[in-house]
């Protein structure tokens, strides 16, 4: 195939980036910075044959086309198109910076997309959308456990509106133009391995975390999957919780394997429907987490690693 591929010189966009070009796809990666030698170094051998990159920013839409236009003329037709460019959180830039970038970028990819017939198209949100992270404390309510992609979103940051509104933009250019098909995939934390989520795991984000190797499985089958249309959304998020500390969550690493339940009851006592607590879910196993992944194994045949150490 060949792809599309914003966002290749970030963290989930260049580890994704090299799945491609391991799996022998030509991929026209595009960033606002150029890809550093300390990820090229990783790539696999001879990946400069199948890789075309450009630097952009992608508000600009004259120069995004302009980019389309000379990697058709140069390679051909784009098989798909994976969008992970944007601002990963709101902590480091102006609130109206963050949303108008995310929200901005979104919309010129879908329809740039659109103009070029690019009718795969994968595009990463998150489950902050669901007003999580970011929230001030205190603001979080859990309508329902474990959460699906069904559960209401409450995004009240610019990072979370910005994901949300995102996925609106898919679905009215999927009602529009029928024959396209967009996969939303709702990212948990991403990191390389359960020991450093570990590190960065905390209750507000219900201790989940999803490996870099899983986030790109999931796009490659985002685009190549079969048997759905429209526009989707995929929570991706490891089966079991990350935190080897205590119950009150000021140390790490004890050797205490606290259960899913204890935790919640612990930190979330009188912010969550008790009601619409699910709690047949963690039955078999008391370690699992907290982020429904049924739909993504269902739909795109996606499962996570948790075999990454």
């Amino acid at each position: 195939m060949h792809v599309l591929l914003t966002g290749s010189a970030g963290v989930v966009g260049s580890s994704t980036l090299a799945y491609f070009l391991e799996q022998g796809h030509k991929v026209t990666a595009l960033d606002i910075i150029p890809l550093p030698t300390i990820i090229t170094d990783t790539f696999p051998k001879g990946y400069e044959a199948n890789l075309n990159p450009y630097v952009i920013d992608l508000k600009d839409i004259r120069k995004l086309e302009a980019i389309i236009e000379e990697s058709i003329e140069k390679i051909g037709k784009f098989d798909g198109c994976v969008h992970i460019g944007g601002i990963p959180n709101p902590l480091s830039h102006e609130p109206t910076f963050v949303y108008n970038t995310n929200v901005t970028t979104n919309y010129n990819i879908l329809q740039t997309c659109v103009k070029y017939d690019i009718k795969r198209i994968v595009q990463a949100t998150s489950v902050n959308g669901y007003g999580m992270s970011f929230c001030p404390p205190g603001h979080k309510y859990w309508d329902e456990l474990p959460v699906t992609e069904q559960t209401t979103p409450y995004p009240e940051d610019p990072y979370a509106t910005s994901k949300i509104c995102c996925e609106i933009q898919a679905s009215a250019i999927t009602r529009y133009y029928p024959e396209f098909r967009v996969a939303s995939l709702r990212y948990h934390m991403c990191k390389p391995n359960y020991k450093d989520s570990s590190n960065f795991s905390r209750m507000q984000s219900l201790w989940g975390w999803v490996s870099l190797e899983s986030c790109a499985r999931a796009a490659l089958l985002g685009l190549t999957s079969q048997g759905w249309k429209g526009h989707e959304t995929f929570i991706l998020a490891s089966n079991d919780i990350v935190w080897d500390g205590n119950l009150d969550q000021t140390e790490r690493f004890t050797g205490e394997k606290v259960s899913s339940l204890d935790l919640l009851e612990y930190s979330w006592k009188g912010r969550y429907d008790e009601s619409k607590l699910n709690r047949q879910w963690w039955a078999n196993n008391p370690r699992r987490g907290f982020w429904d992944t049924t739909k993504a194994q269902k739909v795109l045949g996606w499962s996570h690693d948790d075999n990454c150490p």
